[in-house]
């Protein structure tokens, strides 16, 4: 795997399956809720707080010449890799949970809005299959994968054209934020919708190097952007805000309004599509659990993803409800901000040691 390498627009592909998830559909939900009138501007300020870090990602590349970040860690001391060993082994642990209860949280949605007959626990089973194929093909295959199904779920955006007629301005407000509920928790909730860019972070190896490569990581995020807010924004003029608060999932509700002659319950349709970008998140999120606990064990990549998998499921074997379910995701998902947030800063720390160590 080591010696794998892609080109950098593949990144592109990889950013935007990555961040964009099951937050989606609920989007409008919650920046209503939390922002009130005129939530949607939130996404713009929020977007750029992500750049940012990005930012510091791209630097982080640059300054280590693509250096593993594993490598840049360990460079600290010649037995930080020893020290380390039970961080790294949390982390693959974390991950893995975090990637099954993402599996979970799709399908039981799935299963509260058109198939109430799906058994939970088999169609997650399945999800770990397809995982399991994918992250062992290695991050080039991911990246061929992640790309294909860029094509096949991207038109969907293009539906929401059938909106723009009706489009009406008079469900905007003069109000800024009125009526928010919980403002600086919005902010923390609406970050974690783009989270899925820190995965950046561990395929500096795997990047073929190239002159401004990093370009398309900005890209994706902009894309990823641009939907979120083009999406809120159709929402915020087709409802009332409080008919926002009100409707867990706004969009599906949305895309139930497209009628064609030829085909019935496009919702339902657009849905299962959408399990494309979720299997990628997945995806990526067990990779970086498997290339971490590389570092501690060298076991083969099938049993090692195997056992993390295992563990995922096992370990989430009691959270059953939507209740429970919404409640791991979202202490998990705050954990991942975290994670997101001061790992990046960290490096940079170590890499400005260094520099001027060598100096």
């Amino acid at each position: 795997m080591q010696n794998e390498k892609f080109k950098p627009f593949y990144l592109f592909f990889i950013t935007y399956m990555t961040q964009m998830g099951i937050v989606f559909f609920s989007l409008p939900n919650i920046i209503a809720n939390h922002f009130g009138y005129n939530g949607w501007i939130m996404i713009i300020p929020i977007s750029v707080v992500v750049l940012i870090h990005i930012g510091l990602i791209a630097t982080i590349y640059s300054f280590n010449k693509g250096e593993s970040i594993f490598q840049t860690i360990e460079s600290l001391n010649s037995k930080a890799k020893m020290i380390l060993m039970p961080l790294y082994i949390s982390l693959s642990i974390f991950w893995s949970i975090l990637s099954v209860t993402i599996a979970k949280h799709y399908v039981h949605v799935m299963k509260f809005l058109y198939f109430p007959q799906t058994d939970i626990q088999w169609f997650v089973l399945l999800t770990l299959i397809l995982t399991f194929y994918l992250v062992t093909r290695g991050i080039i295959t991911i990246a061929h994968i992640s790309t294909i199904f860029f094509f096949l779920s991207a038109p969907i955006i293009f539906l929401f054209l059938y909106f723009v007629p009706d489009f009406s301005f008079l469900q905007f407000s003069t109000f800024l934020f009125n009526e928010n509920k919980d403002f600086y928790g919005g902010i923390i909730e609406l970050y974690t919708a783009f989270l899925g860019f820190e995965v950046i972070l561990f395929m500096f190896p795997y990047i073929s190097k190239e002159k401004s490569g990093f370009k398309y990581v900005f890209w994706g995020h902009l894309y990823t952007s641009f939907v979120y807010f083009i999406v809120t924004i159709i929402c915020y003029g087709f409802n009332s805000i409080q008919q926002l608060t009100r409707v867990v999932y706004p969009i599906v509700n949305l895309v139930k309004y497209i009628e064609f002659d030829f085909i019935e319950r496009l919702d339902s349709i657009i849905f299962i599509l959408f399990y494309l970008k979720v299997l990628i998140t997945i995806t990526m999120y067990v990779w970086i659990s498997l290339i971490t606990l590389k570092r501690v064990v060298k076991w083969s990549d099938n049993l090692i993803v195997f056992l993390l998998l295992g563990v995922g499921y096992l370990s989430t074997l009691a959270f059953v409800t939507k209740k429970e379910l919404i409640f791991l995701l979202s202490a998990l998902t705050k954990v991942q901000l975290l994670i997101s947030v001061f790992l990046p800063l960290l490096l940079l720390i170590i890499t400005f040691k260094k520099r001027r160590s060598n100096d």
